[in-house]
């Protein structure tokens, strides 16, 4: 199976949709536990920490593994394992054994399926337009996820609400692996022209999207909070995040349309960023309801237009995929490190802290980014 045929570009969307089931439930989990299980915000907080943990780990470890085996025997070990854990952790109502398994379903099946999804949209010939669409399929994804699964739990007052439709889902998905390019990275490498990637360009470019993800985390883990503040009440918060989240399908598709143009990535990723810290800035204060779903739209549209571009830097400069496959454990770290850092001062100077962490690591990226850019155009990425 060529990576570059469509119902592969499909197949990796669908797989890279399973690798974020951590990330895109993280909002309800702590609630949906706390409310029907009676866990502390400390036990719920613990379950997602573990989950998205092992997504992470895996991630890391698939630098080993990702060209020596067969991403479809990967793939179906990893849905296998998501399907079990979810229908497992239905059952369960122990604190300790539900984070085992949720870093269980993590490690064995969501992190290995989104190390495989990252590895063959970075094998495709046009990876910065392919990339935009596994985000926008992400996005998409959430949105759902987030407007149904909550009310399925309250409907059967049960947490099978939220994980038999992702098991479900996962089931599915394994009817398409065999649309899943069965080589690895180095032996797709060896049919196409070589090029003599660089692994510090690559490293540079992860380590740059890591910390816009820190800026990222910062301000996505308070946003909620910082609505409140400005006079809203939660449920009024959390709608104008939802709403913003589908608008910002847009930024993803926007740039899957300008890598698709050829438009060198500089000139897109300056001016998100920019954007960004703008939005970052304007995000404090009263805010009626729908004032805060336009700031968050704006701010959301242009992290997704962010996101294709810096993983396209990445692969385009990372020929023996084994960075590559770094990624999800980069955005994953930076989405903890980000709240930690602003943590740290939100007790002496308050929710400003958020909007000023969060600029502080977007305009470092961006310094990290613009000469890297430079330096990739000049190496032909």
């Amino acid at each position: 199976m060529d990576n570059n045929a469509p119902i592969a570009i499909i197949a990796a969307c669908v797989v890279s949709i399973i690798g974020v089931f951590g990330l895109m439930t993280q909002p309800m989990v702590v609630g949906i536990y706390s409310d029907l299980l009676g866990f502390s915000l400390e036990q719920g907080g613990l379950v997602i920490v573990a989950e998205i943990a092992g997504g992470a780990l895996a991630s890391i470890l698939a630098m080993f593994w990702i060209n020596k085996v067969s991403w479809r025997i990967a793939l179906g070990f990893a849905m296998f394992c998501i399907v079990a854990g979810n229908l497992i952790t239905a059952t369960q109502t122990d604190a300790e054994i539900i984070t085992l398994l949720r870093f269980a379903v993590g490690f064995l099946g969501q992190g290995t399926a989104f190390a495989i999804g990252i590895s063959i949209i970075g094998n495709t010939s046009d990876p910065e337009r392919n990339f935009g669409l596994v985000i926008a399929s992400q996005v998409a994804f959430g949105v759902v996820a987030l407007f149904t699964l909550r009310p399925l739990v309250e409907q059967y007052q049960s947490i099978g609400g939220m994980y038999i439709p992702l098991a479900v889902l996962a089931g599915a998905a394994m009817l398409i692996i065999k649309f899943v390019p069965q080589g690895s990275p180095q032996q797709e490498i060896a049919s196409r022209d070589q090029l003599s990637g660089s692994t510090g360009m690559s490293l540079t470019a992860l380590a740059a999207m890591m910390i816009w993800c820190c800026g990222l985390g910062a301000m996505w883990a308070f946003i909620e909070r910082i609505g409140v503040e400005g006079g809203l009440e939660s449920v009024l918060a959390l709608r104008s995040l939802g709403i913003s989240s589908a608008v910002a399908i847009v930024g993803a598709l926007g740039a899957a349309a300008l890598a698709a143009k050829g438009v060198n990535r500089f000139f897109p990723v300056t001016i998100a960023l920019l954007m960004q810290i703008v939005m970052a800035w304007l995000l404090q204060g009263e805010m009626n309801w729908i004032e805060m779903a336009l700031k968050a739209s704006v701010f959301q549209v242009f992290w997704n237009m962010t996101g294709p571009f810096f993983m396209g830097a990445i692969t385009a400069s990372d020929s023996g995929g084994r960075i590559s496959v770094l990624i999800p454990a980069a955005q994953t770290s930076g989405f903890f490190i980000g709240p930690a850092v602003a943590g740290l001062f939100l007790e002496r100077v308050g929710l400003i802290a958020v909007n000023n962490v969060t600029i502080a690591f977007f305009l470092i990226s961006l310094l990290i980014f613009v000469p890297l850019s430079a330096k990739l155009k000049a190496a032909g990425y």
